[in-house]
């Protein structure tokens, strides 16, 4: 395994939380490179999972290494589930785990971990947009979205503990937060759910995503079917499509 290059320069040892994350910002604040080369990863690059655990072995010590190894592999669980991620997504992550010390005493999974990652800067927390949306005072645009979505007059009306709606504005304000980390426009026309839905907010607004595209092909007049829309394309070129030989049988 190759060295960190320059682009991820050497810090000094990290001995409390607070410079954790000033040396995380220095290190890590940085685009991955491989991203404008490979739209999809298969792998967290070498030099950044090299990085990474050198900062988790920092903050964590003995929790981090009897959990996960003193070096890592390039073929560990860590290194496929970070896939796609840069270096200052890794940097926000590791900030997150700084400042919830508490919380994250030990070392979360690399599940948990990457969801860190992806976190929104200054989006709150599901409690406070849900106590925000209660009050109708919202300190972010997603907060409203969401409570626009779930219905502003009953919340006004309830009451910090119902749990129903409770239930309705965290699947909205999930939307919308999956919204910010996809780099989509907030606003927009929430799916309504129904019962025993199981799709993730993630899935629900890929699935937008798709009945946006086919809209557009339908109001353009282009065919769905795909035997047809290959038709089409031959008649624009010229082609024409060649017929099977006729085969004669013996009487």
């Amino acid at each position: 395994m190759h060295k960190p290059t320059d682009d991820l320069p050497k810090q000094h040892p990290i001995t409390t939380p607070p410079r954790a994350a000033e040396i995380a910002d220095q290190v890590l604040a940085q685009p991955s490179s491989e991203s404008a080369t490979t739209s999809k990863p298969q792998k967290l690059p070498d030099r950044l999972l090299e990085r990474l655990w050198m900062k988790m072995t920092e903050m964590y010590g003995h929790r981090w290494t009897s959990s996960f190894g003193d070096n890592p592999n390039p073929d560990c669980a860590w290194a496929t589930v970070l896939q796609g991620l840069n270096g200052q997504q890794l940097a926000n992550g590791l900030n997150i785990l700084t400042h919830k010390g508490e919380e994250f005493d030990w070392p979360p999974p690399a599940n948990v971990f990457r969801s860190l990652c992806l976190e929104t800067v200054g989006l709150p927390s599901e409690d406070e947009a849900w106590a925000q949306a209660l009050r109708g005072t919202y300190a972010h645009e997603a907060v409203r979205i969401a409570a626009k979505a779930t219905g502003t007059f009953d919340l006004r009306a309830a009451r910090l503990d119902n749990k129903p709606l409770r239930q309705v504005f965290a699947r909205n304000y999930a939307i919308v937060r999956a919204r910010a980390v996809m780099g989509k426009p907030l606003d927009g026309e929430i799916p309504k759910g129904i019962g025993h839905d199981q799709k993730t907010p993630m899935q629900v607004q890929f699935a937008a995503s798709h009945r946006e595209a086919r809209d557009l092909i339908l109001a353009q007049g282009l065919p769905t079917n795909p035997h047809q829309a290959r038709e089409l394309l031959m008649a624009k070129m010229g082609l024409k499509r060649r017929k099977a030989p006729e085969v004669h049988r013996d009487a």
